[in-house]
């Protein structure tokens, strides 16, 4: 199973690039359910409370997520997203709080994140990450196994 990063939810939404929403009907129809996290959900609501239409964009994003399984922070991410980003500030190597807390919880439920930040993504070990935008094939070709 795969969990999906807001960065390809958002494109899927706006219909742009078309390869996007290719990408994630492909995945539609192969998974059973596709799974993403709850801070994605908070990042894909943020955005609505930036628009014009708030009312609108927050029922068409939350409709929308419902086709989703919502994965929860439970104490074992807490535990290592605290690990995680204090071995990144050490080695000086910082990423986003919110990117960590999304790599916990696809690290303990053993995931793989669809992203398209594979800047900051490939930065934290045995995150297993896969690119959308390097390539329409669903096969899982791993950007970041084991560091």
């Amino acid at each position: 199973m795969v969990v999906i990063d807001s960065d390809l939810i958002i494109k899927y939404l706006r219909k742009k690039p078309r390869y996007a929403v290719e990408y994630l009907n492909e995945l539609f129809d192969k998974e059973e359910r596709l799974k993403t996290t709850i801070f994605n959900y908070a990042e894909l609501l943020e955005g609505a409370y930036l628009t014009n239409n708030v009312p609108k964009n927050l029922r068409y994003i939350r409709d929308f997520l419902t086709k989703f399984e919502i994965l929860s922070f439970q104490l074992s991410d807490a535990d290592l997203f605290s690990q995680i980003h204090a071995q990144l500030l050490k080695s000086g190597n910082p990423v986003g709080d919110m990117d960590v807390l999304i790599a916990s919880i696809v690290l303990n439920h053993g995931e793989t994140l669809i992203t398209r930040n594979t800047k900051n993504f490939s930065k934290i070990s045995r995150l297993k990450i896969k690119d959308w935008s390097q390539n329409s094939s669903l096969p899982s070709t791993n950007i970041n196994t084991d560091k």
